[in-house]
């Protein structure tokens, strides 16, 4: 038995229909999505339908990640503080273009499980951890170890950190697929894993996939979401050409500026111009391209 795992994807579907391509030219028809379907990427809606083909025809396993969350709470508490800017504009662009079906489909999944057949080893699966959406499982840390010694099966399948690998502990193994449309490292290039089973174990192989990012990124030049949020837009256009992601860096120059300048900064109140400033200090341009310097 295979099975594509697939996290992250950020709404880039162009990433995410040459993920499908691959995988369905391999003759694999069970899937796992392990969450943020969306955020970050424009046309939210395109990333949408594809999930919804894959959940319609192939035999499909789908979870909430953090993304979902945050836009499910936001709906729950008659929306808030979301604005245009770079603090929070991404999200505004993706709630306004989503749709009362989305949400309903958001609400109906669950946030980890348990896969069990017979005559096949079971794992858990989840976004962040079997606990918490948004935990961080980074190898070799001590919440890692944690959530590994308190497995009920061998493996388990996460993402949210966006890093491809394969950690083992005490005999436990997690699994990260990196992300398929926000990928670090690797040059940008697509990331998931299939998972090769036998009667006796699971075998994950990583891939690492080119697609058309010419695609994606002009999307980005004519969509509205560089109106919404231009510093945030620009790093991600960043982290789709390098596989380099400098988003925390960005944000957190950004704010440190704001607060030197006016004592105080409270996201998402924070100045374009101080996002501007911060894009300028990591030599990133608004097209998400770097600005050339001396190294």
């Amino acid at each position: 038995m295979d099975i594509a795992v697939f996290s992250d994807i950020h709404g880039n579907y162009a990433a995410l229909q040459a993920c499908i391509d691959y995988t369905v030219g391999k003759g694999i028809t069970n899937f796992f999505l392990l969450g943020d379907y969306v955020t970050d990427c424009p046309n939210p809606q395109k990333a949408m339908e594809l999930i919804y083909v894959l959940k319609q025809y192939f035999n499909t396993t789908i979870i909430r990640g953090n993304r979902e969350e945050y836009l499910l709470n936001y709906r729950r508490s008659g929306e808030g503080n979301w604005r245009k800017g770079s603090a929070s504009g991404s999200l505004l662009y993706t709630y306004e273009n989503l749709t009362d079906k989305d949400f309903a489909f958001f609400e109906s999944l669950p946030n980890s499980g348990i896969f069990q057949q017979k005559g096949i080893p079971s794992f858990e699966y989840c976004h962040g951890s079997m606990t918490d959406t948004g935990e961080l499982l980074y190898r070799e840390k001590r919440n890692t170890k944690r959530a590994l010694t308190h497995l009920n099966t061998g493996i388990l399948l996460h993402g949210h950190t966006h890093i491809q690998g394969t950690y083992v502990y005490r005999g436990k193994k997690s699994i990260n697929p990196g992300s398929v449309g926000l990928p670090m490292e690797h040059g940008g290039k697509a990331q998931f894993c299939i998972l090769h089973g036998t009667t006796k174990s699971w075998e994950e192989e990583h891939i690492q996939l080119e697609y058309d990012r010419k695609q994606i990124i002009r999307d980005f030049k004519s969509s509205e979401l560089c109106k919404y949020a231009p510093a945030w837009a620009a790093v991600s256009m960043h982290t789709i050409r390098t596989g380099v992601n400098l988003n925390e860096t960005v944000l957190l120059r950004a704010m440190r500026l704001c607060e030197q300048e006016r004592g105080i900064v409270r996201w998402p109140n924070i100045p374009e111009k101080y996002w501007a400033i911060a894009l300028k200090e990591n030599y990133i341009d608004l097209y998400g391209k770097e600005i050339p310097h001396e190294k």
